[in-house]
């Protein structure tokens, strides 16, 4: 496939030609003792199956529009150079290039996610400001510095533990020119998956939650894709866990706000639930949406 002048890292299409005919087994153990490479891997092949088996376009068939508004209103409309870190099919990426004049290194490492932000860049006029990056992301370290840096809906929390969280944002801070920004959002802690939460607090209690659980917010949940169960990771936080993180990261949060009322399933399937939400957001405190908005500079 070729993109504009856009340079191109990913697996090979044959690859996921293959995965189409044999949809990709959850690689994430029911009952592990994961470590932090383990984690990213089975992400990674998630999403494989996510993105190839086209269920997660027809779950979030398009970017939410509270969430473009944040982006553009907080440095995107005037941003030079973005990183994208965890760019998906290019939700957030498309919307970037096609209203303004940036050029965005699009980072994810599902060579899958990748492939279709290719196919959705192709014979664009702007695929010339577009790079993709798939797979380390020590390759970003080779495209200068980023005066804004985006991980959407929910990138950070699927990252791994603390210590995979904290060395994930200080690479990206080391990314940044020093009056750059990262705005990014998180699942609420106090709005998601609270049997999950609830059974995993008991496992600490009880001394049997794995290395991975044993830290409070981290969970293991399950969703089916494409009829097939499979297991994802996530850290849930509170305004006050993101501050304190990213204050231990050597970033300084500047905004806050709540990303949704509703799941971004449903504003992004139906838009009068869209403008439902939007016109309930200005009432609602950041801690309490189901997703968290941030706007972060160095300090």
């Amino acid at each position: 496939m070729s993109v504009n002048n856009a340079k191109y890292v990913c697996k090979t299409r044959s690859h996921l030609r293959r995965g189409e005919k044999q949809l990709m087994k959850d690689r994430l153990p029911h009952q592990p003792e994961l470590q932090v490479s383990q984690i990213e891997k089975a992400m990674a092949d998630l999403y494989d199956h996510y993105y190839v088996s086209h269920e997660y376009s027809k779950r979030y068939p398009k970017p939410n529009e509270t969430t473009l508004e944040f982006l553009f209103g907080n440095g995107a409309e005037n941003a030079r150079n973005v990183l994208d870190y965890g760019c998906g099919n290019g939700r957030y990426a498309l919307p970037l290039l096609q209203k303004t004049s940036a050029h965005v290194t699009a980072f994810d490492i599902s060579a899958a996610a990748i492939d279709e932000l290719a196919t959705h860049l192709h014979d664009t006029s702007f695929a010339d400001r577009a790079r993709l990056v798939h797979g380390d992301a020590g390759q970003l370290n080779q495209h200068g510095k980023f005066d804004l840096v985006l991980m959407m809906f929910g990138v950070l929390s699927h990252v791994g533990d603390r210590a995979a969280r904290l060395a994930t944002l200080r690479q990206l801070r080391n990314l940044m020119h020093p009056q750059g920004k990262l705005i990014l959002s998180v699942p609420s802690i106090f709005r998601r998956r609270p049997f999950e939460l609830l059974r995993t607090h008991i496992q600490r209690v009880r001394g049997t939650a794995s290395e991975t659980k044993s830290e409070p917010g981290n969970i293991l949940f399950t969703r089916s894709i494409a009829s097939e169960p499979h297991q994802f990771f996530y850290h849930l936080y509170s305004v006050a866990g993101l501050t304190e993180e990213m204050r231990e990261a050597g970033f300084r949060i500047s905004k806050l706000e709540p990303e949704s009322l509703l799941p971004e399933w449903m504003i992004t399937q139906f838009p009068l639930l869209g403008k439902l939400d939007a016109a309930l957001l200005p009432l609602l405190p950041a801690a309490l949406g189901y997703g968290i908005c941030a706007v972060a500079e160095l300090i």
